[in-house]
């Protein structure tokens, strides 16, 4: 039997080098390039199928990935047809915490920080099949008569005016700040002077919510506008690239740069496909370091893996690189940036008892709370949710100390056949109106806390500001002591509800109201002079929680 296998085997092998031979003489009779590459794909060095890998890529670098995939040959993908699907990267670290069957098996994000970012979220941290297959850099983008002298990222973060993107989804603007935490770690910069400089910032892109506030945006916002943005060099030179022509400028401070690296990851969960999505990494990798890829790259505007600068005179030349030692300072200060950032969803309570009419100077107590509503109303983003309650006792009708002028809600919502926002506005021009009777607080803040709680949204601060003259009056009321203990029973960790509070001249409680927005984590202010109230609403709205920022 094993001479007659033998023997067929070697008939089978004449029979089948003389049909190659026939087929390779039918390909050159033709004469093309691509009946070549036909009998090559069906050789021993060819595929007979293809197995499909997905592959999430940033957006910024999907163009010329899919450009050096489209022009290697199957053996060289390893067999593999990568499936690429250019996403943002908060949109594949999403799929890839999540259980369903939208994971990637591989991932290149703008930088290894999404890499942590998933550790975090999954517990295990991602296995690299190559650790850079580009890179770029932050730079400073200036219009033509707007550029600036700065000699540290903190100086680029302190520029009046500055555009920046959101460092929680934008790596760009994560790596300026990075730069300034890493000077701060050899002396250059301070650590608190970053922090700072990032308040305003924070605050300000709270309120521009709905402006684009992409890498490319804010380039072309720069070229539209004028005055400075943090981008990425790639960014400007696509940028110049469709817009011959342009007079931008662009500098990095001498201190040197955060680079993104562009890391391929394998993502697909453990399990029998691992091996396999692995090894098509492997093959990935290999055709993503050819000098052909290096090529690609360069005239897309990246740098190399090495970070070598760009020829020609394109880009900003030689960058040092700067790297962060603490990552722990990386955390707090995105954790900072994270709750300064943040839209609010809070319901505000207005004191309407009886001592709200006092005078003060030419106007009283009521007149210039309203005035400082009514002012505080453009640090509201229309991301905002709000309500409006107003409180004495018995102003609700029987045991219920608190009325609900305008239901809590986007802002942006129609409500008594009007915008919320405007519906709020009006409401509080009447409050005046509705001033007697004496302070009912603690019933009021116990209730409004209950109120936010029921509809909280982890995308918003969710808090409960309370403006007051006045101790609590309600003998009928829970004590100081329930109201505490109730707070900090029903205080969920995981979804916190925060309370500021804002006491209305030395006539309010300031011990109460400390102690009451302690236990929620909130701040508490005192306008010891009702002309102060404006400055202070303010600054109350403008707060958030330590307890926040350092969870």
């Amino acid at each position: 039997m094993s001479g007659r296998h033998s023997g067929s085997s070697s008939r089978f092998g004449r029979v089948w080098t003389w049909a190659v031979l026939a087929l390779t003489a039918v390909v050159f009779v033709v004469g093309g390039w691509f009946g070549v590459q036909a009998v090559r794909a069906s050789g021993a060095n060819s595929c007979d199928s293809l197995d499909t890998v997905s592959l999430a890529v940033d957006t910024s670098i999907a163009e010329p990935v899919e450009q050096i995939l489209s022009q290697a040959d199957e053996v060289a993908r390893g067999c593999v047809n990568f499936e690429v699907r250019p996403e943002r990267p908060t949109d594949t670290a999403t799929e890839i915490a999540g259980t369903d069957d939208d994971r990637p098996d591989l991932w290149i994000p703008d930088s290894t920080l999404w890499l942590l970012k998933t550790l975090r979220s999954t517990g295990a941290l991602p296995e690299l099949a190559k650790t850079s297959v580009a890179n770029t850099l932050p730079i400073l983008v200036s219009s033509s008569d707007a550029v600036p002298v700065t000699d540290t990222w903190l100086s680029v973060l302190q520029l009046p005016g500055q555009r920046i993107g959101d460092p929680l989804t934008s790596s760009a603007s994560n790596a300026a700040i990075l730069g300034a935490l890493a000077e701060s770690e050899v002396a250059i910069s301070d650590a608190k002077a970053v922090s700072a400089a990032l308040v305003p910032m924070a605050q300000d892109f709270g309120r521009i919510a709905d402006t684009p506030h992409d890498t490319p945006d804010l380039v072309a916002q720069v070229a539209a506008e004028g005055g400075t943005s943090v981008a990425t060099e790639q960014a400007l030179l696509a940028y110049e690239a469709g817009n011959p022509g342009s007079t931008l400028t662009a500098s990095v401070p001498p201190t040197g740069s955060y680079f993104l690296n562009y890391p391929l990851a394998v993502t697909a969960p453990a399990g029998p496909d691992y091996d396999r999505v692995k090894q098509a990494g492997a093959a990935l990798g290999s055709v993503l370091a050819t000098a052909s890829a290096a090529e690609t790259m360069v005239a897309a505007g990246f740098r190399t893996s090495s970070g070598t600068p760009l020829p020609e005179g394109r880009g900003v030349g030689s960058v040092a690189s700067l790297e962060i030692k603490n990552p722990l300072s990386i955390e707090t200060t995105l954790r900072d940036w994270a709750v300064l950032a943040l839209p609010l969803r809070t319901l505000v309570v207005e004191d309407v008892s009886g001592s709200m009419a006092a005078r003060s100077g030419d106007s009283t107590r009521i007149a210039l709370t309203v005035d400082a509503s009514v002012g505080a109303n453009d640090l509201f983003s229309d991301q905002t949710q709000m309500g409006l309650w107003a409180f004495s006792i018995g102003l609700g009708g029987g045991r219920q100390d608190y009325r609900e002028l305008v239901p809590l809600g986007p802002v942006s919502n129609m409500f008594d056949g009007k915008p919320q926002r405007q519906a709020i506005l009006d409401a509080i021009r009447g409050l005046p109106s509705l001033v007697g009777g004496g302070t009912g607080l603690y019933d009021t803040t116990l209730a409004a806390f209950r109120r936010v709680k029921e509809g909280y949204d982890p995308d918003y601060v969710n808090s409960v500001i309370i403006l007051t003259d006045g101790a609590n009056e309600d003998e009928g009321s829970i004590s100081l002591d329930q109201l505490l203990a109730s707070l900090q029973k029903e205080q969920d960790p995981v979804r916190p509800i925060v309370i500021i509070t804002v006491g209305v001249t030395g006539d309010a409680d300031p011990v109460a109201l400390q102690q009451i927005s302690a236990v929620t984590g909130g701040t508490s202010y005192v306008a010891e002079d009702p002309r102060d109230i404006p400055e202070v609403f303010v600054k109350a709205l403008n707060s958030r929680t330590e307890r926040l920022a350092g969870e």
